[in-house]
């Protein structure tokens, strides 16, 4: 039995290491689509340097995105860390990112992993950042080192948690619980991003980590390590911090001892708390101006806090539609194990239900969903409710119920893992915004008219060449005074998803432009599937369909 249980465990970590390799090239910058774009674009070395203050002050000196689209990649955040880290001067000991919309831990990860990268000639690091489009392949490779990072950590965070789920649930129902983690789709693709977000996870789990060594030995300075990384994971991502106050309750969980004792080990945990942040996000101190103006804006400009009171009580609704795309058939173990947990009571079942709780307060402060990634924060604690379940099948007496109860497991669970499959294939496969370029490419006239409702980004909209077509930028609203014979492209990532049928909206978007003088000549659409089965074709969150927008090419007759 122990040598199934091993070979099990070895397959899953491979499976999973291939599932997250699995187009990993995803999106990034190359020598391919070299012909949709200007040559010898000139962007200053100091211009580089002030990017973020440029930006944030909204000066007359910011350059178009559209400048940038040839060496960015085709998701939307992955180009702050780089640019955090261009705006940072080594030489002169000067680290700070000018960037703290989130932290700066993954941005120093970044830069260490790109110069260590560098040192084995895998990469080339100039700060001229012409060379750069001259040469875009160099910069893909820049790209694909920061994500290869974020794979090693979504690796390492899955042994670390095999650790932590086997000690709680033995060592089946540890090995189920990986695996609900490791093949949900949520972790999976964003396995695939340099982001901070799996990245993030990786902490959380390394804290909870130390949590589990606690109460195996009842050291405090387990539970010290734990903060302290909590610290780090916060430095990564800002939510994570509200796991601290779990840390509390495990030990007076432990210790039945409510006293000074108490109040003053607290408070150091709450101290190794800010010592890991401070240490991971030190110009949060240094440049505290900078920090407050980036924290303020995601708090208030982008709308992170609720809207409204309902936002609340519609909230258990919206957190279970993010769920149900993000890990989909998984979720119903989720549900089930966290039932099991709150009849059973026991003291593993209680610290992951408060953990659990506590990881859905920021996403609660939010105001229901606005990505899926959003919920990757109480992942492996949702996991881990699985794996309690699983565990508690195992030990029903009845052969034929626990036979049953085991099935259908591992159907919920191959059912999420064909999702996460499918997308892996999808992002190896070549992207919708370049099969619908190469389209306006062989079926347009050069010379035609080809209009964007605003500056073209290439995480929205295809590339076409300036050079080869009359390319026109007319907002939405002035339409309809577009010269006929004109063509319009439209990327369904133009407009924010976070509810509703993608069918539905769709329909909608084909009418407005019909009442505008437009008929649709083609849409282009590439969804994720395995077989005949299509994931995330009509309701879907709008980080989902980053590797799968539909793209809509209009003509005006």
């Amino acid at each position: 039995m122990k040598h199934w249980y091993v070979l099990s465990l070895i397959l899953l970590y491979i499976g999973c290491c291939t599932l997250y390799l699995l187009g990993i090239t995803w999106g990034l910058p190359s020598s391919y689509i070299e012909n949709y774009y200007h040559g010898n674009i000139s962007v200053s070395q100091q211009y580089v340097k002030q990017s973020w203050q440029i930006s944030k002050e909204k000066s007359e000196e910011k350059l178009p995105r559209s400048v940038f689209n040839s060496i960015r990649s085709f998701h939307p955040d992955e180009q702050n860390i780089l640019k955090s880290i261009s705006a940072m001067s080594p030489e002169k000991l000067d680290f700070n990112p000018h960037f703290f919309e989130y932290p700066s831990c993954q941005i120093y990860l970044v830069a260490i992993t790109l110069e260590i990268f560098s040192i084995m000639k895998f990469v080339n690091l100039t700060t001229d950042i012409s060379y750069y489009f001259n040469h875009r392949e160099e910069m893909g490779k820049i790209y694909l080192a920061g994500r290869l990072l974020t794979v090693t950590m979504a690796v390492c965070g899955l042994i670390f948690f095999t650790m932590v789920a086997v000690f709680l649930y033995g060592k089946w129902g540890g090995l189920f619980a990986t695996a609900c983690l490791g093949l949900s789709p949520l972790y999976v693709i964003n396995s695939h991003y340099m982001t901070v977000d799996i990245p993030m996870v990786f902490w959380i789990i390394v804290s909870l980590f130390f949590i589990v060594k606690f109460i195996r030995t009842k050291k405090f300075l387990f539970l010290c390590l734990s903060s302290f990384f909590i610290g780090v994971a916060s430095g990564t991502k800002y939510p994570a911090v509200t796991m601290i106050f779990a840390l509390p309750f495990v030990y007076f969980a432990d210790r039945r001892n409510f006293n000074f004792r108490f109040f003053k080990d607290t408070m150091i945990l709450f101290f190794l708390l800010l010592v890991g942040f401070l240490i991971t996000t030190p110009y949060a101190l240094i440049s505290f101006q900078e920090f407050k103006r980036d924290v303020m804006y995601q708090t208030f400009s982008r709308g992170v806090g609720a809207s409204d009171f309902l936002s609340y009580f519609r909230f258990p609704g919206e957190c279970f539609g993010a769920l149900w795309v993000g890990v989909w058939l998984i979720l119903i173990l989720y549900i089930a194990g966290i039932c099991v947990q709150a009849v059973r009571r026991n003291f593993s079942d209680r610290i992951v239900l408060t953990c659990c709780m506590l990881m859905f307060l920021p996403l609660l402060s939010a105001g229901g969903f606005k990505y899926a990634r959003y919920y990757l924060i109480v992942l492996p604690f949702l996991s881990l409710s699985a794996g309690c379940f699983f565990d508690w099948i195992l030990q029903i007496r009845n052969l034929r119920s626990r036979l049953l109860g085991a099935m259908m497991c591992m159907i919920f669970l191959v059912g999420s893992f064909s999702k996460s499959l499918a997308y892996s294939v999808l992002m190896s496969k070549k992207d919708v915004r370049l099969i619908a370029a190469e389209y306006i490419e062989r079926e347009i006239k050069p010379a035609s008219t080809i209009i964007y409702t605003k500056d073209p980004w290439i995480f929205e909209v295809p590339p076409v060449s300036p050079l080869k077509y009359s390319v026109s930028i007319i907002p939405e609203h002035s339409l309809q005074n577009a010269e006929p014979g004109s063509f319009l492209i439209l990327g369904e990532l133009q407009y924010f998803l976070t509810s509703g049928d993608r069918m539905q909206e769709m329909n909608k978007k084909i009418w407005q432009m019909k009442k505008k003088g437009f008929i649709v000549k083609k849409i282009f659409a590439n969804p994720a599937r395995i077989g005949p089965f299509e994931f995330d074709f009509r309701w879907t969150l709008h980080d989902m369909l980053y590797a799968h927008p539909l793209i809509f090419l209009f003509y005006k007759p």
